[in-house]
């Protein structure tokens, strides 16, 4: 198993994970990565059209290997 950093953020900030968790591959890291990212949805999404909130994730050695983002957009039909 390889340690990964979840850093997650706005448009305004980063917050960088400095603790990290143990995954077995990829997929669990992209699992691990949704996860967080429905945790942040959930705690910082605001109602403010084009919000855009993610999870960066990096290896131990730094090199960043994905990135998932959610966006709150509002678009007036008709």
């Amino acid at each position: 198993m390889a340690r990964f950093f979840f850093d997650g953020g706005d448009s305004n900030h980063v917050v960088e994970d400095e603790v990290g968790i143990d995954c077995a591959g990829l997929e669990e890291v992209r699992r691990a990565g949704l996860e967080g990212l429905k945790d942040l949805a959930r705690d910082a999404l605001k109602d403010s059209d084009g919000q855009l909130l993610f999870i960066q994730v990096r290896d131990e050695s730094g090199v960043k290997l994905l990135k998932l983002c959610i966006c709150l957009q509002v678009t007036a039909m008709g």
